[in-house]
């Protein structure tokens, strides 16, 4: 029992740290960047809310696909 917990534990540390750089690659891949070298108030909060939504669909995309290999790993294994 003490095994699995560890396991989900660094599977939930992991895909957050993944998801942090999924968040930042998300962003890049908007190409939502103002052309000023100083960006307004709004533009700040709008961006910090864009990497949220990365890393949160990040987050919970890494963890569809860990339950997609999960329940292939069980129908071959038996």
């Amino acid at each position: 029992m003490k095994s699995i917990i560890l396991r989900e534990l660094f599977w939930i540390i992991l895909s957050f740290v993944i998801s942090l750089i999924l968040g930042f690659i998300f962003l890049e891949l908007l190409e939502l960047t103002s052309t000023d070298r100083s960006l307004k108030r709004i533009e700040k909060v709008f961006s910090v809310q864009l990497y949220i939504i990365g890393c949160i669909v990040s987050f919970i995309s890494i963890y569809i696909v860990r339950i997609i290999f999960a329940a292939i790993r069980m129908f071959v294994g038996k």
